[in-house]
């Protein structure tokens, strides 16, 4: 038997409470995501954060852009793309992090 292992989310204290606001917000703000279980909506916004962490260009539009593809590609099967709503949803990433991050 063939066991698929899921990465171990290592933070910081501070990183793990802006995880678990971001993932409350987008629960308030993407009704859309309403079928995803807490544990990937919680995984898909931690690999996004760390995929922030990785690059020396954290500004809220860069962030916002991680955010859209990481959701976009993992949890829906790109469906934002195939209806057209990539900027509508950057923009809705973009809106939560400057409240979560100010």
């Amino acid at each position: 038997m063939t066991q698929t292992a899921t990465p171990e989310m290592q933070m910081s204290p501070e990183r793990a409470k802006q995880v678990v606001r971001m993932t409350k917000s987008i629960r308030q703000h993407f009704p859309e995501l309403a079928k995803v279980p807490d544990a990937q909506l919680i995984y898909a916004t931690w690999r996004s954060f760390k995929r922030i962490d990785q690059t020396n260009d954290s500004d809220y539009q860069t962030m916002a852009d991680v955010f859209f593809h990481e959701f976009d590609r993992h949890l829906l099967n790109y469906q934002f793309s195939k209806d057209g709503e990539d900027e509508v949803v950057k923009h809705r990433f973009f809106a939560i992090l400057t409240e979560l991050l100010q």
